[in-house]
């Protein structure tokens, strides 16, 4: 959805690159200790099977509050998980695996500062 917005915006020729969402105003990054779970949404259930199709970031790899971490798809619908922390990201599902609602596809990881 709000990759679709920003397309719209700049059709119009206005300037969207100081927009942010709701998880980068609202998000933070997690202190070196903490945790917290990507798990798929119940609300999601209802449309059919839902399968991981692309990770957008590496195992390992840093993401912050407002990236998409994780594409998925049914057969009518794509969704990509946007994260409101920021931290390490730690997948356990792979690309193709179905998923169900309250199902642990991830988890991010507070890193030390330096």
């Amino acid at each position: 959805m709000r990759k679709w917005f920003l397309e719209q915006i700049e059709k119009l020729g206005l300037d969207s690159t100081r927009l942010k969402s709701n998880a980068e105003i609202n998000g933070r990054f997690l202190e070196y200790g903490e945790s917290e779970n990507i798990v798929f949404p119940h609300e999601l259930i209802g449309d059919g099977e839902w399968r991981i199709v692309e990770w957008l970031f590496e195992k390992g790899q840093v993401v912050k509050p407002g990236d998409a971490v994780v594409a998925l798809e049914n057969k009518r619908k794509r969704f990509e998980y946007e994260t409101f922390v920021g931290g390490k990201l730690n997948y356990f599902k792979q690309v193709g695996q179905k998923v169900d609602g309250g199902t642990i596809m991830a988890e991010i990881i507070g890193v030390r500062k330096n």
